[in-house]
């Protein structure tokens, strides 16, 4: 019993990191037993803690002479990780975990090291193993939280990062976890605002200033995220990943020679950095230089040969005409992350465009459902998965908070004329946005973000629910407005008296922007949606567009952004104006004369000569734009008609005639 209590007291010693105190209970315990397997092997453990080399062959000599001992054989694990042999230690703490099935311990070792080895399920199992057997150790709790985290179980991860803290573990330990938690909700208001906590309670933490950064450059704020990012970039021996960072938020902000003086300073830190290499491919591509971006895409693949956005990229920019030497190293990145999802389905779509420049039509559709059903997993597991009955809702509150067109609410001086130019995404609104900015009267600012933020607040505030924009004060207004085109400017405007800004979502607002800005205009354009709903199901769009990885509920988008849409050209019948993009490519002077003359603008032949600009587009209809418009461009579906069918029974279910995009009823 006394040699028993030597062991157990030897063991808490150690834990306590007491390795001298433990060292000396082994010692006394192995005087009266020599060559004891357990006591050999815990103290040959805390000899190498204390790096003495000789414990190593203790532990590997008791584990060979007690090989059915549990505790034995994690030691024998903790031994191997210290080694750097990951592979072996994860098979003597599964070893130890099947021996004794309610040793904590194993279970809580078999975890962390099938984490290190991204096996992140199976650690999140092992983890939760371990949290069955004993729920009080933080530190555990903390790495279940993260498994929880990289394996998309986000209300898992919350709850367990509560549950630590409530043990005691501090927050400044959970705080990079809740904020990469945030970020993968999608969730970036919240995330800037914990963010900005974070940098005031530690000034000086990197990781809260990435977090701000990032979380403002998701909202669109490339500028304020530029400046957050300013003390990690401008610091002496800053990293070539910091810099580079930098070159990001910048090229966000359409400062494209800013970006470029970043990113070539983060290649003279690191020749070899791939984010460098990689931000230029992109600035390349939204300046028309398909050739350097296509090189810079080369270079990127060069230093990170599975770097999936430079796969993504080089497909556009070489309209999927890659080698067959690419398509292998596309094949061969695959295989590396089948158990990362997020990057897979990036591959996926790449592969997909890769496919359908060879005409093989079925494996190019294969590929873009792999990478969509990835998507779909993802949102789903993040709580994020499209909501038909909540667009649905928000179509029914628009349209009975505005009715009809009412008076616009009063007026700044000098308030600009702004053409929204507004539709489903892949449905012309860069074509047409592109022959309009060739206008020499009109300012281009791209898709401007702020506008959606401003009508979700208005929708989520007591003025939606009393008596709707009427109940709001003149300096709420003017606070949207003037928030608005300071964003404008960033974005491009210079001070022209027109406008244009292009982001899809404005779509829902016209009601709500008719009111703020008097002299708006509104360009719907509307595309055969069977042809939108297929370009849209190709494109990897972000987390925000959830809608785009299902064709049925692609189909339900449609449905009810063709029903606010028809609302406000009823309702607001002199400030909308409509086009049909299979006539604006047929006829594209007479459709363009009639637009520009709606928007109060003078007749400028530069607009058909739109794709001679040398404007930045930053979308994904970068590279269509430098071309003139072409009949070729409107059937691209009928190889995949087959695959469509989905989409285009769905379109039917809701209403809408698959061949224009009108709707046939009201559903």
């Amino acid at each position: 019993m006394a040699l028993d209590h030597l062991l157990t007291e030897a063991r808490r010693a150690r834990l306590a990191d007491d390795y001298g105190g433990a060292i000396k209970l082994c010692r006394a315990f192995l005087d009266v037993n020599p060559g004891a397997p357990e006591a050999e092997s815990l103290l040959g453990l805390c000899e190498i803690e204390t790096g003495r080399t000789e414990g190593a062959s203790r532990i590997i000599k008791a584990a060979e002479a007690a090989p059915k001992s549990a505790a034995l054989q994690l030691n024998l694990s903790i031994l191997r990780e210290r080694q750097g042999d990951i592979r072996g230690a994860v098979v003597h703490a599964n070893s130890a975990a099947r021996l004794d099935p309610r040793s904590f311990e194993a279970w809580a070792q078999l975890g962390k090291l099938l984490g290190k080895g991204e096996k992140l399920d199976e650690a999140f199992a092992a983890l939760e193993q371990a949290l069955k057997l004993r729920r009080d150790h933080s530190g555990v709790l903390m790495l279940y939280a993260v498994a929880a985290l990289e394996t998309n179980r986000l209300a898992e991860c919350a709850a367990t990062l509560d549950e630590a803290e409530a043990l005691g573990l501090p927050k400044s330990e959970t705080r990079r976890a809740r904020a990469h938690l945030l970020r993968k909700r999608g969730d970036a208001p919240a995330l800037e605002a914990f963010a900005e906590g974070w940098l005031i309670e530690t000034p000086n933490e990197a990781e809260a200033r990435i977090a701000l950064a990032y979380a403002l450059a998701e909202q669109g704020y490339y500028d304020r995220a530029a400046a957050a990012f300013a003390p990690l970039a401008g610091r002496r021996g800053a990293s070539a990943d910091d810099l580079a960072a930098m070159g990001r938020y910048k090229l966000g902000a359409r400062r494209l020679e800013e970006a470029a003086h970043w990113f070539r300073r983060a290649l003279t830190a690191d020749p070899k950095n791939a984010e460098a290499a990689f931000g230029l491919a992109r600035r390349s591509m939204f300046l028309g230089r398909m050739d350097e971006a296509q090189a810079w895409c080369r270079r990127t693949l060069e230093a990170v040969p599975d770097h999936a956005d430079a796969f993504g990229l080089l497909t556009e920019a070489t309209g999927g005409a890659i080698s067959d030497a690419d398509l292998a190293a596309l094949d061969s990145a695959l295989q590396k992350a089948v158990r990362r999802p997020e990057i897979a389905a990036k591959l996926h779509f790449a592969r997909g465009d890769a496919l359908h420049a060879r005409k093989r039509a079925d494996d190019a559709f294969a590929a873009w459902s792999e990478a969509n059903a990835l998507k779909r997993a993802r949102a789903r597991s993040a709580g994020a998965s499209y909501d038909r009955h909540a667009q649905s809702a928000k179509v029914d509150a628009l349209i009975r908070l505005f009715p009809r067109e009412q008076p616009a609410s009063f007026a700044s001086a000098g308030t600009p004329s702004p053409i929204f130019i507004v539709g489903m995404p892949r449905s012309g609104t860069t074509l047409l946005e592109s022959a309009i900015c060739a206008h020499p009267g009109v300012d281009g600012a791209g898709e401007v973000p702020a506008m959606p933020f401003f009508l979700d607040g208005f929708l989520d505030g007591p003025a939606a629910r009393n008596d709707g924009f009427d109940a709001l004060n003149p300096a709420e207004i003017e606070q949207w407005r003037s928030g608005y085109l300071d964003q404008c400017r960033r974005f491009g405007w210079k001070g022209a008296r027109f406008l244009t800004d292009k982001q899809p979502s404005n779509f829902l607002g016209v009601g709500f922007i008719a009111r703020l800005f008097p002299a708006a205009r509104f360009l719907h354009i509307r595309r055969d949606p069977v042809e939108t709903g297929f370009s849209i199901f190709r494109r990897n769009f972000a987390q925000a567009w959830p809608f785009t990885t299902d064709l049925a509920d692609i189909a339900h988008y449609y449905a009810e952004h063709e029903r606010i849409s028809a609302h406000w050209r009823a309702t607001h019948p002199d400030r909308v104006a409509f086009v049909q993009y299979e006539d604006l490519i047929r006829s594209f002077e007479p459709e363009m004369r009639r637009l520009i003359a709606f928007c109060g603008l003078d007749w400028s032949d530069d607009c058909l000569r739109f794709h001679e600009q040398s404007r930045s587009v930053m979308t994904f209809s970068a590279a269509q734009v430098r071309e003139p418009p072409s009949l070729a461009r409107l059937s691209s579906t009928g190889p995949y008609r087959a695959h469509l069918d989905p989409l285009i029974r769905a379109l039917e279910d809701f209403g809408v005639d698959p061949e224009t995009g009108a709707l046939r009823t009201r559903h």
